[in-house]
């Protein structure tokens, strides 16, 4: 079991792309996820000389990029507040057609920044429905972007996974079948968020089941119920939540996965060296330490 890091905990305005990965090698994680959003990589403006500075540290910690995550582009609106409702930045599922038009040139550049940094995985989101329009059309906006930029990808052999989320327009499991279907290609696949699963009120283990052949990349944390003892969409370290981990893990043992376990707690920025080290001992005590890959040459 491969254990990666997402960079996304380190937004504070404190740490540069190569200052979190070497953070997240320090803890010794042998893969890493990439923001590709301010403050971190902005994919519009990088350098050719900033990505062989963060080529050069992932060859140098031994690092794997898990995924390249294109969920957002808030970097759009610069220093600029985002408006409401936008605060991923453009989305597949605006509907204004320029922002729409912006966020597929946006994931062409992260899939060619995937490649440059020979990362093969990208995730990406369908975005919220938007005020103006209807349903329909808004899941119309989506699918017409996806098959947009997977055309992209495949020609840079390059996977997309969308990653489901409560209350956006591919939201939860039967969004994310539907879509699949309907954008049909061998590059398109799933980002599974275990914890967006269980926030739906899904049968995690059953959906991994479902999915076992469209699952490329998958992102971990736990999950909390509230005073109503439903849960709460808010990424807990592994370990102090509620959810069944044993049994999700199990279930992406049987079905074959092999990619990398990416935690992601975007919401520990103030803290993100600690969520990093606190994941790993969590993860630690969930599973057998020989079936984990959390230290290098182990």
């Amino acid at each position: 079991m491969k254990l990666a890091f997402s960079t996304n905990a380190y937004t504070n305005g404190r740490y540069s792309i190569l200052d979190a990965v070497n953070r997240i090698a320090d803890v010794g994680y042998t893969g890493v996820e990439i923001l590709a959003d301010k403050p971190l990589v902005w994919v519009p403006t990088i350098t050719k000389s900033e990505i062989k500075s963060l080529r050069s540290v992932l060859s140098k910690r031994k690092l794997d990029v898990s995924t390249v995550n294109g969920f957002t582009a808030s970097g759009y609106y610069g220093d600029r507040k985002a408006p409401p409702g936008q605060d991923f930045g453009p989305s597949f599922s605006d509907y204004d057609k320029e922002l729409r038009r912006y966020k597929i040139d946006y994931t062409r550049k992260v899939i060619n920044f995937a490649v440059e940094i020979g990362a093969r995985n990208i995730s990406v989101g369908s975005g919220y429905k938007p005020k103006e329009g209807t349903a329909k059309e808004a899941w119309e906006h989506v699918r017409q972007g996806l098959e947009a930029v997977v055309a992209y990808a495949e020609r840079k052999k390059v996977l997309i996974n969308l990653e489901y989320e409560p209350y956006l327009v591919v939201g939860n499991a039967r969004d994310a079948a539907r879509m699949l279907k309907e954008v049909d290609s061998p590059n398109l696949g799933l980002n599974f968020d275990i914890g967006h699963s269980f926030v739906c009120g899904e049968d995690v283990p059953r959906m991994i089941r479902r999915f076992k052949d469209k699952i490329n990349s998958v992102h971990v944390e736990d999950i909390g119920l509230g005073k109503d003892r439903k849960p709460v969409h808010y990424h807990l370290i592994p370990g102090q939540g509620v959810m069944p981990l044993r049994e999700i893990f199990k279930a992406l043992r049987d079905i074959g996965y092999s990619g990398y376990y990416t935690v992601e707690l975007y919401n520990f920025s103030k803290r993100p060296v600690y969520a990093t080290k606190a994941a790993l001992r969590g993860l630690k005590n969930i599973i057998k330490s020989e079936d984990v890959c959390y230290v290098k040459g182990k």
